[in-house]
C-alpha cells in the first residue's frame, strides 16, 4: 500500500524520522511557550539555520547534539501547536459566526512569532499563508461593527483552510471543534426545561446537530421537524439566542479573563448550592424533601452552565474526568482547574 502523502510544511522531516522526540516546556521560573518559541530563533541556533543551504543529510550543530533540519522542523510543529492555541480558540468561534474584532490582537503576537521561525526554517508556503491570514485579520479590525461576518469572515476561513492543509499538527480543529461543540450543544438543549434525552435524538435526527443550525433555527422550524411541543421550542430558541448574547458580550482577551472568572463565579455558586443540598438531605420532613429535589434541579443547571465555559475553552478532556467524579470530587476538580489555568491562560511574553 503507498504511503500518505506528507503535509508540505513536514514533508522533508519525514524523510528523517518517523516520530520527533517529545518536548518538554518548562513553565517555572517565568519560562512560557512563548520563550521556548522564541528559543528557536536565537543566536544559539543561528549557526545552525545558517547550514540550512547545505546539502540534505547535513548535520546542524545545536548544543553538540547532532540535530538536522528535519528534525528542527518537527520541533517547530510541535510548539506551534501549542503556540498558537488562541488562533484555534477564535477560528472556532468565527466558524460558530462569534468571534469578535477583539481576537486580531489576542492572535496577532502568536502569529507574527510563528511567522519568523517560519522564515528561519525556510518554510516559504507557510510563511505567505500566514501573511494573508494576518493580512485578513487586519482587515477585519479596519471594518466598522464588533462581530466578524460576512465575506470577511469567508475569507478570514479561507486563508485558515490553507493553513491548516500546510501544518495540521498546529491549525487542524475539526476534532476540537466537535467536541467541543457536542458538549455545548447537549448543555444548552439540556438546560430547557422538559427537553430529555428523547428530545434531544429528535433533534439530532432531525439534523438539528450543530450551533450554527440551532442559531438560526426558528420556532415554527423545531417544532415541525422534530414534534417537540411549541412552547418548548421556544424555549430552545430562547436559551440558544441568550447563549449567542452572552458569547458576544464577552470581550476575550489573551488570558482569557473572562471566561475564567465567569467559571469561578459559577464554582462558587454551585458549591453554595451543594452545601444547600447536603443540609437539606438532613431533614426528614415533606418540606426538606421538596427543597431537596429542587436544589438537585438547580445544582445540575449551574453544571450545565459551567460546561459550556469549560467547553469553550477547549477543557473537554478535563470534563470528562468531571463528569466520572462524585459530586464533592467535582468541586474539587474545578477548584484545581482554576488554579492550573492561572498558568495555562497566562499572557504570554
Amino acid at each position: 500500500m503507498a504511503a500518505a502523502a506528507q503535509p508540505p510544511v513536514l514533508a522533508e522531516s519525514a524523510k528523517v524520522m518517523s516520530r520527533p522526540p517529545p518536548v518538554e516546556v518548562e513553565r517555572s521560573n517565568g519560562g512560557s511557550i512563548a520563550d521556548t518559541f522564541e528559543r528557536l530563533l536565537s543566536s544559539e541556533l543561528e549557526a545552525g539555520f545558517a547550514s540550512m543551504q547545505q546539502p540534505a543529510g547535513a548535520a546542524i550543530a545545536r548544543g553538540g547534539a547532532g540535530a538536522d533540519l528535519g528534525e528542527v522542523r518537527s520541533l517547530f510543529a510541535q510548539l506551534a501547536a501549542n503556540h498558537v492555541r488562541s488562533v484555534r480558540d477564535f477560528v472556532i468561534d468565527l466558524r460558530w459566526s462569534d468571534a469578535t474584532v477583539e481576537w486580531v490582537s489576542i492572535c496577532s503576537p502568536a502569529l507574527q512569532s510563528l511567522r519568523r521561525a517560519a522564515e528561519k526554517l525556510e518554510l516559504g508556503d507557510l510563511c505567505r499563508a500566514l501573511d494573508k491570514f494576518s493580512e485578513g485579520l487586519l482587515a477585519a479590525q479596519s471594518d466598522p461593527g464588533h462581530a466578524i461576518g460576512g465575506e470577511r469572515r469567508a475569507a478570514i476561513l479561507a486563508c485558515y483552510d490553507e493553513l491548516s492543509r500546510l501544518m495540521p499538527q498546529a491549525f487542524a480543529l475539526d476534532m476540537d471543534q466537535t467536541q467541543r461543540e457536542t458538549v455545548i450543544l447537549q448543555s444548552l438543549l439540556l438546560q430547557v426545561p422538559d427537553v430529555k434525552k428523547v428530545t434531544l435524538d429528535k433533534m439530532y435526527a432531525a439534523g438539528l446537530s450543530t450551533l450554527e443550525a440551532m442559531l438560526l433555527a426558528t420556532p415554527e422550524d423545531i417544532a415541525a421537524t422534530t414534534g417537540v411541543a411549541e412552547l418548548t421550542a421556544q424555549r430552545i430558541v430562547e436559551r440558544f439566542r441568550a447563549y449567542r448574547a452572552h458569547v458576544k458580550a464577552t470581550a476575550p482577551d489573551a488570558a482569557r479573563t473572562r471566561e475564567r472568572q465567569h467559571i469561578a463565579d459559577l464554582t462558587s455558586r454551585l458549591k453554595r448550592e451543594h452545601d444547600a443540598y447536603e443540609r437539606s438531605s438532613q431533614a426528614w420532613s415533606r418540606e426538606a424533601a421538596e427543597q431537596k429535589k429542587e436544589l438537585r434541579k438547580v445544582r445540575a443547571q449551574t453544571l450545565l452552565d459551567i460546561q459550556v465555559e469549560l467547553a469553550r475553552l477547549g477543557e473537554v478532556d478535563r470534563l470528562n474526568q468531571i463528569e466520572r467524579l462524585p459530586f464533592e470530587a467535582k468541586l474539587t476538580e474545578l477548584e484545581s482547574f482554576l488554579e492550573d489555568a492561572r498558568d495555562k491562560y497566562m499572557v504570554q511574553p
